[in-house]
């Protein structure tokens, strides 16, 4: 190589290597001299011809278009695109024949480039190397009464003659800051691009041509329906897109993988048909994308559904669009999405470890159209965990999107203490046992919001340990919820804490609308059987109220204080009929059997209509209203006390408080009609000093043991009397009571030992001032007078005592000689 190199280095210095060199010389400057004389006169001809050509060139478009085509100035690029020419077109613009209507261009250019192949042309044959549009704008346009400015182009004449062996190809086409706008009022459909770079080299085949086209667009509208809003608005789409024009199945076929629409990339494979009556497209897109960036290149009205929730992690997605392009309305649309691992954001909250296939269609049925309407999110497969609850749905639909209604099914299975996370644990927590949810569900949503739900299914918690905090009461329970279309049955309640044991079932019709729609008219039937309850612990946990604490940020939980309040006050609001069925039940010192209570509860009031029990002997049957008052309940009530026995009756009521005397020192059946207010405690304990209101009153039977107010009196006034057991037989009168305050209406005593006439005032604590009037004759044979007139008149005869009972030490009774004085007779 060395050696060659040496040989040719000695041979340029020959005179023979420079001669040869020299006349290659002359040959390059004389062609370069001759190309340039050949431009230079073609341009000298150009402007000599310039107006000619610019009228030819105007006069053979307009022969060729049903309109006007003007151009304003004709140029040459000398030495652009050598050894070609370029021409170049300024101020062009097409107007279609109906332009006077619309008023709109169908192309208005500054400047259009055409770069011509000489050679090509000397084999008649028309080859454009290169068009480029610059600053121009293409608007394709029709009115709503099907006007349109796109028939521009006259129709070829049908002839005989073969045709012409001149083609026209175009090897390139660039366009520079072009507007593109294609508007159908008529259809109600807009798109419209600013291109800010299109170039693309044209490859020409027997059936058509095909180019890699590299583009460079701010899409502004691609609205297939302007009354709901464009897809990709306001968007960059920029990449590279494999585009095939086919003859023989006259459409283009465009494929291309990773263009940038916005932030992302998306796999496109898309056919366009050119039919003029019927154009049909087919797009098929794919990408891997964040929920809400997917959701902001789709139409606004989509959007607005889409953006009440949210996807954290990005998904795979697929999109296709097919239909007519002249069609009115939506083509069909059907959005796929595939979601694994990933966390699901809603107004609800958040659900993580998500699951689930999702489809949107506009064609949720074939033949109803392409519309709203039409329209549904299907949702197959979906597992996640809410609030640490798994969930499964195995298919889901949101059907109908003008007045969406959502249908599937629900199943979820979870330790029950997991519902704290959801309840919050203010009222009740919950620790222990399971809950099996199984549910159909057919549910109206209104913006977006759960509306009428129509639920079927069942709610099995086993073995659900509950702590009741205002109470501190704590029990384990079963439940069953079944929901039907008519009602919610409750059953398989069962309570127990100490010796108290409760069942509950019962139902609640229409739940499912009046729990959103109005709660106050939701009413709960409860039946409640009981083989021994204690009615004021059942009773404090009826009056539960709320205490308000406040909670240090730190110790709040993300469960939202709002809605826990929200749920307990919708609770609150229900009304609750309760059927209480008790074999054994206690209050206080009272014990009954046999006890039928009907109780109503409605916003912390109760109403105890038919309440009867079985008690000491007799019956007691009770209507009752207590109206809250702060922390206290007024408690409005009749009773109607029947043959029950004294001493137990007394003993049950703790004597009414009284100490002069004991329940064991009465004997009889007692009978009381009564119309009482009283105040009680939410814990169910009457407060002192709170009763109001009058009584009837019967003894049959009646006797005084060890009485001692009467053995005080016998002692000094009937020393040879048997008074320490006084049999009186049938007794009966009125009073009334205000407080600690009994006022007693005047009554007789008839029996065996002595007669004696009682009135006045007999008080809890002080203020007793009764009134005795007892003859001192003997009445042992009174009973033998059958006329009662008469014995009423010997009832008199003799020595009448009259005695004042007033308060003593320690509650006890000090008698003394006296009678009340007239003005103190009134009732208190």
């Amino acid at each position: 190589m060395k050696e060659f190199m040496l040989k040719a280095k000695d041979f340029f210095k020959t005179s023979r290597a420079k001669k040869i060199l020299k006349r290659i010389s002359f040959f390059i400057i004389g062609f370069l001299a001759l190309i340039l004389v050949l431009f230079i006169g073609l341009r000298i001809y150009f402007n000599q011809n310039k107006e000619t050509i610019l009228t030819s060139i105007n006069q053979k478009i307009n022969e060729n278009i049903s309109g006007h085509a003007s151009i304003g100035d004709l140029g040459y690029k000398f030495l652009i695109g050598f050894p070609n020419f370029t021409v170049v077109l300024n101020k062009v613009e097409l107007q279609d024949s109906l332009y006077a209507i619309h008023k709109r261009s169908v192309l208005k250019a500054e400047e259009i480039e055409v770069r011509l192949n000489v050679l090509s042309l000397l084999h008649k044959k028309v080859d454009i190397e290169k068009v480029v549009l610059i600053d121009t704008k293409i608007d394709l346009f029709k009115d709503k009464n099907g006007v349109s400015n796109s028939n521009i182009f006259k129709p070829k004449p049908k002839t005989n003659k073969p045709k012409s062996k001149t083609e026209t190809e175009i090897g390139e086409v660039d366009f520079k800051n072009v507007v593109f706008i294609s508007q159908n009022l008529q259809r109600n459909k807009l798109f419209h691009f600013e291109v800010n770079s299109l170039k693309c080299k044209m490859n020409y085949n027997d059936d058509g041509w095909g180019t890699d086209l590299h583009l460079d667009v701010f899409a502004k509208s691609m609205a297939f329906n302007t009354k709901k809003g464009s897809f990709i608005k306001d968007k960059r789409v920029k990449g590279k897109l494999a585009v095939q024009f086919s003859k023989s199945k006259n459409k283009i076929d465009v494929l291309t993988e990773g263009l940038g629409i916005g932030d992302d990339d998306f796999d496109i494979k898309a056919s366009f048909g050119l039919d003029k009556d019927h154009p049909m497209m087919d797009i098929n897109i794919k990408t891997h994308i964040l929920w809400l960036n997917a959701a902001h290149l789709l139409d606004p009205h989509i959007f607005k559904i889409l953006n009440h929730f949210n996807i954290t992690k990005p998904l795979d997605a697929q999109c296709s669009i097919k239909g007519d392009m002249n069609a009115e309305g939506d083509p069909e649309i059907i959005v796929d999405a595939q979601i694994k691992d990933n966390v699901l954001v809603s107004s609800e909250g958040e659900t993580k470890d998500c699951s689930f296939e999702a489809r949107y269609t506009n064609n949720f049925k074939n033949g109803l159209g392409y519309n709203d309407i039409n329209s549904a999110i299907i949702v197959k497969n979906f597992t996640g965990t809410y609030k640490e609850i798994p969930i499964t749905i195995p298919s889901a639909a949101i059907s109908n999107l003008e007045k969406p209604v959502a249908t599937g099914d629900f199943h979820s299975k979870f330790d029950v203490e997991k519902l704290g996370n959801i309840f919050g644990d203010d009222f009740i927590k919950f620790n222990g046992g399971t809950a099996k949810v199984d549910f159909k569900f057919n549910v109206d949503i209104v913006a977006l919001r759960i509306s009428k739900p129509r639920f079927t299914g069942k709610v099995n918690i086993e073995k659900a340990n509950m702590l009741l905090k205002s109470k501190n009461l704590a029990f384990q329970t079963n439940v069953l919820l079944d929901f039907t279309d008519e009602a919610l049955f409750i059953r398989n309640i069962k309570y127990q804490r100490d010796r108290n044991i409760v069942f509950v079932d019962g139902k609640i019709d229409n739940f499912l609308n009046l729990y959103y729609d109005d709660p106050a008219k939701m009413v709960a039937v409860l039946n409640i059987n009981s083989p021994f309850l204690d009615m004021k612990k059942f009773m404090g946990v009826l009056a539960h109220g709320q205490t308000k604490k406040e909670v240090p940020k730190e110790a709040k939980k993300p469960v939202s204080q709002a809605d826990t309040k929200k749920r307990i006050a919708l609770v609150e609001k229900c009304q609750v009929v309760i059927n209480l069925n008790l074999d054994k039940m206690v209050y206080s010192n009272l014990t009954a059997t046999n006890a039928k209570i009907n109780l109503l509860a409605n916003n912390r009031r109760f109403y105890i209509k038919q309440g009867a029990i079985e008690t000491c002997g007799g019956k007691i049957t009770f209507n009752s209203h207590l109206i809250p008052q702060g922390n206290l309940f007024e408690v409005q009530t009749n009773v109607n006390v029947a043959s029950v026995d004294i001493p137990q009756f007394l003993t049950s009521f703790k004597n009414f408080g009284v100490k002069s005397f004991q329940p064991q020192n009465i004997k009889g059946k007692l009978s009381v009609k009564t119309d009482l207010s009283v105040k009680m405690t939410q814990d169910g304990d009457l407060v002192d000093d709170s009763a109001k209101g009058n009584f009837q009153y019967d003894i049959s039977n009646g006797s005084l043991i060890n009485f001692k107010p009467i053995m005080k009196v016998g002692k000094y006034a009937f020393p040879n009397r048997n008074v320490s057991h006084i049999v009186f037989n049938d007794l009966s009168g009125k009073a009334s009571i205000n407080g600690s305050l009994v006022n007693v209406d005047y009554f007789k005593v008839s029996s065996n030992v002595l007669n004696f006439d009682v009135e006045g005032v007999y008080s809890f604590k002080k203020g007793t001032q009764l009134g005795l009037v007892i003859p001192l004759r003997n009445p042992e044979d009174d009973y033998k007078i059958k006329d009662l007139k008469e014995r009423e008149v010997k009832r008199y005869k003799g020595v009448v005592v009259r005695l004042l009972v007033v308060d003593g030490k320690n509650g006890e009774m000090k008698i003394k000689l006296g009678s009340i004085p007239k003005e103190k007779k009134a009732k208190v």
